[in-house]
């Protein structure tokens, strides 16, 4: 199995792109998408004007105005984590996910504690999915208590949090309908790591003019 930091990841990327020539433009907020012929320009919540030949939205489970949302939902999901275990509940920083509904997954952290997160529902408001923070701490409580017996479960943190779904379990990715230049990553559920590189490299092929013969599969219109 292969574990990493998401935001160090992430801020890697970044860090390399800048090496390479890239502009940052943070911590801005993008208010207003003009899509034009030969580009895009898109105005923040503070004035800036960023142009650009091409734009592509990476937003997560959050769609930004303009992109359809047919097929897309939003599932709200729920974790733990215990206090540090005295012993490693197994030798290696191995992850567990269970193939099964209600699902349960399950790793350790670099600080002894015991990871479990599951119980999803289609839930897409935060306050409605907060309110059940109580009951579903207890609930993954008990489930790892029961799956796994020799640990202590006492819970040093709870929390819930939200992403991206479609019925078909496929990211969306591609050329925006009715906005020219613009495209979208919309990686959905706990594959989204693995889906946001297939979509650089459709997209890179895309936009160099060399073409994606996958792309169709993953396209707006392939949701319809």
């Amino acid at each position: 199995s292969l574990a990493a930091n998401p935001r160090a990841l992430a801020a890697g990327f970044l860090r390399a792109a800048a090496a390479r020539g890239a502009e940052l433009f943070a911590p801005e907020e993008i208010m207003t998408v003009a899509p034009r012929r030969s580009g895009v320009r898109a105005t923040t919540r503070s004035g800036r004007a960023i142009t650009a030949r091409h734009l592509v939205f990476a937003t997560g489970y959050e769609l930004p105005r303009g992109v359809p949302a047919h097929g897309h939902r939003i599932v709200s999901t729920w974790a733990i984590a215990t206090r540090p275990q005295r012993r490693a509940p197994w030798p290696d920083p191995v992850l567990i996910w269970e193939a099964s509904e209600s699902y349960l997954y399950l790793r350790t952290t670099a600080d002894g504690r015991l990871l479990c997160g599951g119980g999803d529902e289609k839930i897409a408001d935060a306050g409605a999915r907060d309110a059940l923070l109580g009951r579903k701490t207890a609930w993954l409580q008990r489930r790892l208590a029961a799956l796994l017996p020799q640990v202590d479960p006492r819970i040093g943190y709870a929390w819930g949090g939200s992403f991206g779904a479609s019925a078909q379990g496929l990211p969306t990715i591609g050329a925006v309908p009715g906005m020219r230049n613009c495209y979208a990553v919309l990686g959905y559920g706990g594959n989204g790591i693995t889906f946001s590189m297939m979509a650089a490299q459709m997209l890179r092929n895309t936009l160099s003019g060399a073409g994606d013969a996958d792309l169709d599969l993953v396209a707006f219109r392939s949701h319809r």
